[in-house]
């Protein structure tokens, strides 16, 4: 397993510096590419998320037009560039598009797929593309949703490693458009699923034909429980609405590990543009609606309940820690998970809670 995840690193380090080198020589071009160094000199010991500090990167490319087209989801090309310490830069030319559904219509700049393909991984059909979230809009409480859900994804790396890692940007947008316009915001990139299974010794399964049967009880009570701390019910087990599979190689290789993702739309991250969907009961995202399957035995519920109250330390500290976040909405958070924990605090009265809004089917 070691010597997968040491070449996995290296994949990954490629996915970033080694795209092809089809750098577009534009007169417009405000970046300087004559300079690339070598990658065994930059970053042979670095995988990009195992570590937690922010990365600073740079994107280049025709904004306006991107805007304009977005809703088409073409790619276009674009200028990719990190930035570390001691002034090294790395800079290829990849392509990229506008991804997601809601947002992709919503935001003023919706999430983007950064293309990274390169001939080594093309060969191999590992990764080529990886998720770039993105701050949505310029306005400043924008900057809070997006802080807020990175946290979820770190929570949840807390239960389980059957999780998303990512990895928190600095990112600095150059518009090589018509309007010139330059932006600066936080994002963060997310883990591929291709390297998330293969860090689980497992395959990816096709979600579009998961049923309630296909999926391990206890993994499924977990992405429930944890949808219900964090307030969000844009989500289903059938057909894998915001949620990705994998089967273990070696561990119940008959059924499947749901995996979630996207958490905008909870009560936690509280988007102005979120409300609850049309297969709950509740009104308002703050609330609180328990979407899992019913269980006859209540040690089903017990089991997950027990883990949270074991990693409760965890979650408050890794909110507590987030330097990025302001105190004001930091308080916020605390205080919203704060009232998950107060539930479960009485466990027999919680599992009747769960057992009155659970769903035979979802």
């Amino acid at each position: 397993m070691k010597k997968i995840l040491f070449f996995l690193s290296i994949f990954l380090i490629q996915i970033w510096i080694q795209a092809q080198n089809n750098v577009d020589s534009s007169p417009d071009s405000l970046v300087d590419n004559s300079y690339f160094e070598p990658v065994s000199d930059t970053l042979s010991n670095i995988n990009i998320f195992e570590t937690d500090e922010l990365l600073n990167i740079t994107l280049q490319f025709d904004i306006t037009s991107f805007i304009k087209n977005k809703l088409k989801g073409k790619y276009q090309n674009a200028t990719f560039q990190i930035h570390y310490g001691n002034n090294q830069l790395i800079s290829k030319t990849i392509r990229l598009k506008a991804r997601g559904e809601f947002r992709r219509d919503k935001c003023f700049l919706p999430p983007i797929r950064l293309n990274f393909k390169t001939d080594p991984l093309e060969k191999e059909g590992l990764v080529e593309k990886v998720k770039l979230v993105t701050h949505c809009s310029n306005v400043k409480k924008y900057e809070n949703f997006i802080l807020k859900e990175y946290l979820i994804y770190k929570l949840y790396n807390v239960l389980t490693d059957n999780s998303f890692r990512v990895r928190l940007l600095n990112i600095s947008y150059i518009d090589t458009g018509e309007k010139r316009k330059n932006y600066q915001n936080y994002g963060f990139i997310i883990e591929p699923i291709e390297l998330l299974a293969v860090r689980n010794e497992a395959t990816v399964i096709n979600p579009d034909i998961i049923r309630k049967e296909s999926v391990i009880e206890e993994d499924a009570d977990l992405v429930a429980l944890f949808q219900y701390m964090i307030g969000h019910t844009d989500w289903r087990i059938e057909g894998g609405h915001n949620l990705k599979y994998i089967k273990s190689i070696n561990l119940n290789p008959n059924k499947v590990i749901p995996v979630p993702y996207d958490f905008d739309f909870s009560g936690f991250v509280g988007a102005s543009y979120s409300y609850p969907q049309v297969w709950t009961s509740i009104k308002t995202v703050q609330e609180r609606e328990y979407l899992g399957y019913c269980r006859n035995n209540d040690e089903a519920y017990l089991g997950n309940i027990n883990l949270f109250n074991d990693k409760k330390d965890e979650i408050f500290e890794i909110i507590e820690e987030f330097e990025y976040l302001s105190e004001r909405e930091k308080t916020k958070a605390l205080k919203y998970i704060e009232e998950f924990y107060s539930q479960i605090n009485n466990p027999e009265r919680f599992v009747y809670t769960l057992k009155n809004e659970c769903r035979t089917e979802f």
